[in-house]
């Protein structure tokens, strides 16, 4: 399967991080919370390539492109925040961050969890890479550092990438299954629901527990997180992209995509602000 035309790699020594403006964010504890979570669930991507090449064994071209590129890009990711977030907060323990969110997800990403047909997995894919492509894109549009801006374009870039491997992943097992358009978007909708939870709470409990020892991170410390995160949200989130980007392996008529469009932009806004 051939790769886009244009993906320009790039690596960390690509990210000038002498240069970062410490003093534009080091005093935003949510921009460190929001970066050292994020490094933790990207760095772990060696964990979801096993997954996701045992789930595809049979097929060569999905299993190589995951080893050689997927896995290698999604890593490369969470030592890139890694190393700006140690830049930024030195005296942050991140190892130890880090062997406490692998212990505690475990025992949320396995094999049996993926879905149930492998074009359905393929869709979910689709979601997860439109959930990270519109997060990076948040992050540059909202950040107040430059490397930052830079740094998540960089990672950006990447995920779009990405997400066209698992959609042309997804039309060769849909020409095979043939789902409907109902079960594809049922599945995509249970992803939906499912992307963020876990992952991101477990990933800024332990972010903030080692940061603070002694202290307790609760639900409600995450609820209050994402609602101060509301306002970037609001700002800065591409929800247009998103929504096109989700809608595409459901293959609706354009006249009722078109149709749809605006409306479930809007309901997408809704359901994340409030």
């Amino acid at each position: 399967m051939s790769a886009d035309k244009v993906h320009p790699t790039w690596s960390l020594a690509d990210i000038p991080y002498a240069a970062i403006e410490k003093e534009k964010i080091t005093g935003n504890m949510d921009w460190f919370y929001l970066l050292a979570g994020a490094s933790f669930v990207e760095a772990l991507s060696d964990l979801y390539t096993r997954n996701l090449v045992d789930y595809y064994q049979g097929n060569a071209d999905a299993t190589e492109w995951l080893r050689r590129e997927w896995e290698r890009e999604e890593v490369q990711h969470g030592h890139a925040l890694r190393q700006y977030v140690l830049t930024v907060w030195p005296d942050f323990d991140w190892e130890r961050a880090y062997q406490g969110f692998i212990s505690a997800y475990l025992p949320y990403c396995r094999t049996d969890l993926l879905g149930p047909t492998h074009a359905l997995e393929m869709a979910s894919r689709c979601v997860v890479e439109t959930g990270t492509a519109s997060f990076y894109t948040m992050i540059q549009a909202a950040s107040p550092e430059p490397v930052l801006r830079l740094l998540a374009a960089r990672i950006r870039a990447d995920e779009v990438h990405h997400y066209k491997y698992f959609y042309r992943f997804f039309l060769l097992y849909q020409a095979r299954e043939k789902n409907s358009r109902w079960r594809i978007g049922r599945e995509l909708w249970k992803r939906v629901a499912e992307v963020d939870q876990e992952d991101s709470y477990l990933a800024l409990k332990n972010a903030f527990e080692v940061k603070n020892p002694g202290q307790r991170f609760s639900p409600e410390d995450f609820t209050a997180f994402r609602r101060r995160m509301g306002h970037w949200i609001d700002r800065h989130y591409p929800f247009d992209m998103a929504m096109k980007m989700l809608l595409k392996p459901i293959a609706l008529p354009v006249m009722l995509q078109k149709a749809a469009l605006p409306l479930l932009t809007r309901g997408a806004r809704r359901a994340i602000l409030h």
